[in-house]
């Protein structure tokens, strides 16, 4: 099955992130009591992105959990508007649609049934037409009671990002959205990162095999070992 969403980028509504504005400062991360990386610092303000990039192993996904609020950063700060993110991690997380490089798809339930149980977690009662346009909106009209577990690896991705358009968070944190897409699924992701950038979204993502991500991200930051 070809990926053609029936709605465009500029259809899908957007919350804006407002004025904030997210600093990471001498940012780094350890696995089992070793530094991942040297430290990064970065900018971010509401309306951009910031793309991590670097070789496997480097630690980027866990650098999108520690930005994320799922982990915590070993040294450095991440102040949101000038003040301590782990002060504001119930305000952060609302905000944010995490993810991951797993699909993050429950295999046993159904497309409807996985959008649901998303969106209750982000604190939404969702409709019924909603859900169905979640899933309209990623090509995968007429799979709502097709089984997770069941889909191609490409379908359960378009799942896994139908949470975009369901959730509606000003911040995405997006760990390789592009693995699994086709050449139209490729272009149509594009589109709708630019319109969640054009209607004031921030944007964090990892996408080492798209390069016109990186050519689009407003912002890139390398990660390199630590003993370079």
């Amino acid at each position: 099955m070809p990926f053609e969403p029936s709605r465009t980028a500029s259809q899908m509504p957007v919350k804006k992130a407002h004025e904030w504005r997210l600093q990471g400062s001498l940012l780094s991360c350890e696995r089992e009591g070793a530094a991942l990386f040297k430290p990064v610092s970065f900018h971010i303000s509401a309306g951009e992105s910031l793309l991590l990039s670097g070789p496997n192993g480097i630690g980027k996904t866990t650098l999108l959990e520690a930005i994320a609020g799922l982990r915590r950063y070993t040294s450095g700060t991440l102040r949101l508007n000038n003040k301590n993110i782990q002060d504001q991690l119930p305000a952060w997380w609302k905000s944010l649609c995490y993810i991951g490089h797993k699909d993050g798809n429950k295999k046993a339930l159904s497309c409807l049934e996985n959008l649901k149980f998303t969106a209750r977690l982000h604190g939404h009662t969702p409709t019924t037409e909603s859900l169905l346009n979640a899933l309209d909106a990623v090509g995968l009209a007429g799979y709502e009671h097709h089984l997770a577990g069941n889909l191609s690896a490409g379908q359960k991705k378009r799942l896994s990002l139908a949470r975009l358009p369901l959730v509606q968070a000003p911040v995405w944190i997006l760990d390789e959205p592009f693995v699994n897409l086709d050449v139209a699924g490729n272009q149509w992701l594009l589109e709708w990162l630019d319109a969640h950038l054009q209607q004031g979204g921030m944007l964090f993502i990892t996408a080492h095999d798209n390069q016109e991500m990186h050519r689009r991200a407003t912002y890139r930051q390398e990660l390199y070992p630590t003993d370079t």
